[in-house]
């Protein structure tokens, strides 16, 4: 066992500390020699309350997961190529999740075999688990866990284009597929979506009952399952320039203000893009999504191959904050914290040059009730948390 090494504080110092400040976090790497770092999901692994983490490399040959507190290094399956993603979720109520895996991705739907596989743990959940392949679907690349109204778990997959799609622009229907257990029968969710789709999200309320987004360059869509069929509306249209730098890459819903009933949706743009956009009419729960009429802000520019993004509330105000990761450019993380005073957004920095993230997660990691971060990184290859120990105090009517 190698125990996490400590690193310094990195202090989030904003552009206007009057306005708003957002928490100051400890960074804490867990792991290096990550190639191709991909996927961190926090879950509790072994049943014991403490959220793990389970990383996904995908030029390595094993998925693993290290175990909360001692960030001890455990094999979940191994033999694998191309891993590209993960989805958890407890199906027999035993409190230790099942894992769907995607592996054998290529960005060439011609050249990606695409298998579907369930992870199922044994009595020791340190011991490798056992493997079910499912399906396999050219260029399956993301996959989710959606619960219909009626309570019916769906594994969701979406492969990044059409089996015959090229690059750049991947032209051609995209579909989206579903399974069911026990049996696992692939079912079509739609194949409608045209070129890329890089992320589908499930949501609940207050942004729907039960529905998940698509992201892609045909904008961002919305999809349930009601009354025995799946049914599917605009949402944004994402960037307006041509294919392939146009529509949405990645999405997140977050709570602009104190009231649960307030959302946003914020977006990364284009595929891979360097904006970080924000949608903020999607307000009221009763209604469905109005194709049009959002209010598009571009809130960043300066990201470089945007591909982690997550809401949160960060500092327990009821607000939440927008966490990026770029792998590329100054590889690095940020926090985006809306002022409660003039409303404007506020970027700080969580890791300056560290992380060249692609995936982020958040969880409560120490159980001091402060929601921390977790991110892996594919240049830097590397796994780390990040420690909130909360807002500075207010001194004098300023923030230190």
């Amino acid at each position: 066992m190698r125990p996490a090494k400590w690193l310094p504080v990195v202090a989030l110092c904003l552009a206007t500390p009057a306005i708003a400040q957002a928490p100051r976090f400890v960074a804490h790497e867990i792991a290096t020699g990550l190639r191709g770092g991909y996927q961190v999901v926090a879950a509790d692994v072994n049943g014991d309350g403490k959220p793990d983490l389970i990383a996904l490399a995908s030029n390595l040959p094993e998925l693993v997961w290290y175990e909360n507190p001692t960030w001890t290094r455990h094999v979940i399956a191994s033999g694998f190529t191309g891993l590209i993603n993960i989805a958890v979720l407890d199906l027999d109520g035993d409190h230790i999740p099942e894992i769907a895996v995607a592996s054998g991705f290529s960005t060439r739907p011609d050249q990606s075999t695409g298998i579907i596989a369930i992870l199922t743990h044994g009595a020791d959940v340190t011991q490798p688990w056992t493997s079910r392949e499912i399906d396999r679907v050219s260029a399956t690349h993301r996959l989710r866990w959606y619960t219909d109204a009626s309570g019916q778990h769906w594994l969701l997959n979406s492969p990044l284009a059409g089996a015959t799609a090229q690059p750049p622009n991947y032209e051609g229907a995209t579909p989206i597929y579903a399974y069911r257990a026990p049996e696992w029968k692939r079912e079509t969710v739609t194949t409608e979506e045209r070129g890329v789709v890089h992320a589908i999200e499930p949501m609940h309320a207050p942004f729907c009952d039960a529905c998940f987004l698509a992201a892609g360059f045909a904008g961002v869509h919305r999809y349930e399952y009601v009354n025995g069929a799946w049914s599917r509306s605009a949402v944004v249209a994402g960037d307006p320039a041509p294919v392939p730098k146009g529509g949405s890459s990645d999405i997140a819903v977050g709570h602009p203000s104190t009231s649960d009933r307030n959302v946003f949706l914020a977006t990364i743009e284009p595929w891979h893009g360097n904006q970080l956009v924000l949608y903020s009419t999607l307000t009221v729960l009763t209604e469905p999504p109005i194709r049009s009429g959002y209010t598009r802000e571009v809130l960043d520019t300066a990201i470089v191959d945007g591909h982690a993004l997550v809401t949160a509330d960060l500092d327990g105000n009821r607000i939440d904050e927008i966490i990026v990761g770029q792998r590329g450019g100054t590889r690095s993380v940020w926090i985006y914290t809306r002022s409660n005073l003039d409303g404007k957004w506020h970027r700080s920095t969580l890791d300056d040059g560290g992380m060249a993230a692609a995936s982020c997660t958040t969880a409560d990691f120490n159980g001091d009730g402060r929601i921390d971060i977790a991110c892996i990184g594919t240049a830097t290859a590397n796994l780390k948390w990040y420690e909130n120990q909360g807002t500075p105090r207010r001194v004098s009517g300023v923030r230190r």
